[in-house]
């Protein structure tokens, strides 16, 4: 699911002195002017590699390295999605980054070229079951000639990196997935309402799939609605606001729910499938 677009910005003296910082950004598809797809790479232990797709689409050759990195969709205190991407994965993750391998790992890909990448897994004897995660960052520099800066009697430039993570997962044996919903609240707004879930997943895999959720009176008429992609690697917290096309009315709501597995943007193979739930809470 998730996708994260590093931007590193290097303000270099001519003396190569580093001033600069580091900027995160999550984004999807592009990787500066280069083109990578897909988006999530499936593989598996009976064929332990797969083939990502590099275009370059800008008018300036980029060079390309590929480096790998652990990181999965959680939340923050306020439920916005974040993607933190960090170079190990913490003790006890299912990571497969130090598994993995890049052909090549470094490149000039020049304007309009396309450059086929393998990426292998050697994953130890003795394995258990189940689904293991990382990233493959592709980074880009060199599409775009150096902005320069003046401060006071210093000339610096400064020399944009861009950084593609796509998700790597490699499955082994029988996989299993599902969501348990922890946690459920409505709360009226205005003209809407405040919809907040609470999803831990079970099973041995990642559980990508959606939310729908629609507002709806004693009656069954459905005031509103809202949809969502989700990935539920361990837990997560969603908060949707579902707005009213004309004012909700003063009686008793409910709030109506499905979390499934249906996602139309990921390939029909590959992502492991879980039973549906579906539930209802009142809006306060």
């Amino acid at each position: 699911m998730s996708i994260a677009r590093h931007v590193l910005r290097s303000l270099r003296r001519p003396s190569s002195t580093i001033l600069g910082a580091l900027l995160l950004a999550l984004a999807a598809g592009r990787a500066h002017a280069v083109t990578v797809s897909p988006t999530a790479l499936y593989i598996s232990a009976r064929n332990p590699s797969g083939l990502l797709t590099l275009i370059n689409s800008g008018s300036r050759p980029e060079e390309i390295e590929i480096g790998f990195g652990f990181g999965y969709a959680g939340f923050d205190t306020s439920a916005a999605i974040k993607v933190t991407v960090v170079d190990s994965a913490p003790s006890g993750e299912p990571a497969v980054t130090s598994w993995l391998r890049a052909f090549p790992r470094r490149l000039l890909l020049q304007p309009g070229q396309r450059q086929i990448v393998r990426i292998t897994v050697v994953a130890p004897m003795g394995l258990n079951d189940g689904e293991y995660w990382g990233r493959v960052l592709i980074k880009s520099r060199g599409g775009e000639p150096p902005i320069e800066q003046t401060q006071g009697q210093v000339k610096m430039q400064l020399n944009v990196e861009t950084t593609f993570a796509t998700a790597v997962f490699f499955q082994k044996g029988e996989l299993t997935t599902g969501v348990t919903v922890t946690g459920a609240s409505a709360t009226r707004l205005k003209d809407a309402v405040q919809f907040t879930i609470d999803l831990q997943r079970q099973g041995n895999a990642a559980y990508l799939g959606r939310v729908r959720a629609e507002v709806v009176d004693s009656v069954g008429t459905v005031w509103g609605s809202e949809e969502d992609v989700t990935a539920v690697y361990r837990g997560i917290r969603r908060r949707f606001v579902i707005r009213a096309d004309t004012p909700l009315p003063a009686g008793p709501l409910v709030v109506r729910y499905l979390v499934d597995t249906d996602r139309p943007d990921l390939p029909p193979t590959g992502p492991v499938h879980g039973a549906p739930v579906t539930g209802m809470t009142a809006v306060q």
